[in-house]
């Protein structure tokens, strides 16, 4: 419960994926991945397709390969979670979502959902201007709607493709798929996904 007696009901993975980190570098921000973390987030961004009314999912970040990874890029910010809401069912600011994650859990129950997710592909017109990329704290918040979560849904499962001991050589090509086009409103710079594998 919010001050103001709003409920906000935040959905959680039965089980985490190590494989996947957020971070900042320079202006961008980044989801990187192997081909497993891309199928869970595969499922991720297709259950953000049927998020109801004050809901959020939240997915903790647990990277397993963080020593490695910083040593090829020690700069960047990374992030301990991911925040989805749909603003069609959900407006709630980047300091309601954070307090929301910090009280204590009144009631908790487990859920079975179907997503709402569809293999079409997404004309461009309809995830124009449609998703903002915030942060809160350690946090990398993504508001949006059902036609931009398809096409992140849709860019995962390309990503997840690759597997994870792809013979990629990394340094001359990197799989990736922009969502920091046209997608992005004014106020965001939105989100890039790139494919990462340890080693």
């Amino acid at each position: 419960m919010l001050p103001g007696n709003r409920e906000v009901n935040i959905l959680l993975p039965e089980e985490v994926c190590l494989e996947i980190t957020a971070t900042k570098n320079f202006d961008e921000y980044l989801l990187l991945s192997n081909g497993t973390g891309y199928s869970a987030l595969t499922d991720f961004f297709a259950l953000a397709t049927s998020l109801e009314k004050d809901e959020l999912i939240y997915y903790p970040l647990e990277f397993s390969h963080m020593e490695s990874y910083l040593k090829e890029f020690p700069d960047e910010i990374h992030y301990k979670g991911i925040v989805i809401q749909n603003y069609i069912v959900s407006q709630l600011d980047a300091k309601d979502i954070s307090a929301a994650l910090k009280i204590k859990t009144y009631k908790e129950e487990k859920l079975i959902r179907s997503d709402s997710y569809s293999d079409e592909f997404r004309k461009r017109w309809e995830t124009r201007r449609k998703l903002t990329v915030k942060t809160a704290g350690q946090l990398l918040i993504l508001s949006s709607e059902k036609e931009v979560f398809t096409s992140m849904a849709q860019s995962c499962a390309v990503l997840a493709e690759y597997g994870d001991d792809n013979d990629i050589d990394l340094k001359k090509y990197t799989p990736h798929q922009h969502h920091d086009w046209k997608e992005n409103t004014a106020k965001s710079k939105g989100i890039i996904f790139y494919y990462w594998q340890s080693g």
